[in-house]
């Protein structure tokens, strides 16, 4: 088994799974934004909307730049070593 961060209850099924629900979200959300990227052909993407502040944090902690460019657009650049 993966290792849990420590504020998950490791008996607790229903947490467990949540959990990597949620890393399961976040990778697919991370492959889509990469094949956007890579699609562009720029290190580059402009994503339109409200966006959910968990993906963008996830990103950011993985190095990938999240900067605000107008009302409800964002541009996130990959990070060149990934």
């Amino acid at each position: 088994m993966a290792k849990l961060p420590d504020y998950i209850d490791k008996t607790d099924k229903k947490q467990v799974a949540a959990y990597f629900i949620k890393q399961r979200q976040f990778n697919e959300y991370r492959e889509f934004l990469d094949l956007l990227i890579e699609r562009e052909g720029k290190n580059y993407t402009t994503v339109i909307g409200q966006p959910v502040e968990e993906n963008f944090q996830y990103l950011r902690s993985l190095g990938y730049t999240v900067e605000l460019v107008s009302h409800i657009t964002w541009k996130v650049t990959k990070p060149l070593d990934v």
